[in-house]
This record gives structure tokens, sequence and C-alpha cells, in this order.
């Protein structure tokens, strides 16, 4: 599976985009935009086509997601779910956070596996040898692979036993985030094949 996270801050024909990467097969949209007030995440959903809502997934104002009939809520580990009865999804930053977690999650991000695309001095301190040994845990849990991920990385992704990816800085940061969105598909899929 490959999730795309919206960038923080306003990008230039960002919903077009948006529906251009629904249409090439996007699974899962996390609408990342903390700084955005109520009403400017209103309006940004808005302009996305209803038929995506139930591919997208707040970061915050997480009482729209009832209200638009959205995918669900993504959660920091130290939320406390009261009363959610959406999907949730949840950021981990270490494995012993995932095998501390008590958290019911559909599925949560590791990160930055690498160093960060999008946030300048956000390094990795993960030893990716030493992460192919909690393959089961990754798949059982579904923690996907958040961090400094492009088309090059595929490989060691899918051989560490990761089930999917979060792109955010590989996709906004490029000239043609469609077309790296692409590639970055088309590479993920080509592994799932021969895995």
């Amino acid at each position: 599976m490959i999730i795309v996270i919206t960038d923080p801050v306003f990008i230039k024909d960002e919903v077009n985009l948006i529906h251009q990467l629904f249409y090439d097969g996007l699974e899962i949209l996390h609408l990342r935009k903390k700084q955005y007030t109520k009403e400017d995440i209103k309006k940004f959903i808005e302009t996305i086509h209803n038929n995506y809502h139930k591919r997208i997934v707040l970061h915050s104002h997480y009482h729209l997601a009832e209200e638009y009939h959205l995918k669900g809520i993504h959660v920091p580990v130290t939320y406390n779910d009261k009363g959610n009865n959406k999907p949730l999804s949840i950021s981990f930053h270490s494995v012993n956070e995932i095998m501390e977690s008590d958290k019911k999650f559909d599925y949560g991000f590791l990160s930055p596996v690498f160093n960060s695309i999008s946030k300048q001095n956000y390094k990795s301190n993960f030893d990716l040898q030493n992460l192919k040994n909690y393959r089961d845990l990754f798949t059982e849990k579904r923690i996907f692979a958040l961090g400094g991920i492009d088309e090059n990385k595929i490989d060691i992704l899918k051989d560490t036993g990761f089930p999917g990816i979060a792109l955010l800085g590989a996709i906004w940061q490029n000239s043609n985030p469609i077309e790296k969105f692409n590639k970055i598909k088309k590479r993920w899929m080509k592994k799932e094949t021969v895995c």
C-alpha cells in the first residue's frame, strides 16, 4: 500500500494534483495541514471530489472525519481516543513504541526510516538490518515506512518487511509530483509481485 501525506503548507495546484494521484491509484491521502483552521480544512475537503472522501485521513480537526464521511484520523502515540469510532492510524518513532502501545489502530507509520526529504535535519536513527528482525511485527500491526522514501529505496524497504510506505517530500518537493508518484508506485508494485 502507498499513502501520500499532504505538504503542511500550501502547494500550487494541490487539489488538481490530489485528484490526479487518486486517479492514478493512490489508495489513501493523509490530510496534514496542522496550521489550517477548522474552516480552512473544511474548504480544502470540499474542493476534493466527494468520491475520494472515503480515502482521506485527517491529522487535525478530527470531528470533521464524521461530518465529511472520511476514512479516518491519524494521531500521535500519546492520543487519548475517547469515543472515537473512526479507523485510526498512529505515528511511531521507535520499534519499542510499537511493541509497548496498547492502542488499537488500523495501521501505523514508523519514521523517519531514512533521513527526511521534507524536514531538514530530521535524521533516521534506524539500522535497517536490525529492522529486518521485526518483519512479523510490521506485517501483523501493518506498520508502514515513512521518511526519506523514493523509488531507489523500495527494494530495501520490501526486504525489511514493511507492508506499505507513506510519502511526503518525495512527492511534494518534486517538480512533477505525479510522475514521481507513478515511478515509486511502479517500483512498489513490481516488488509486490516478486515478494
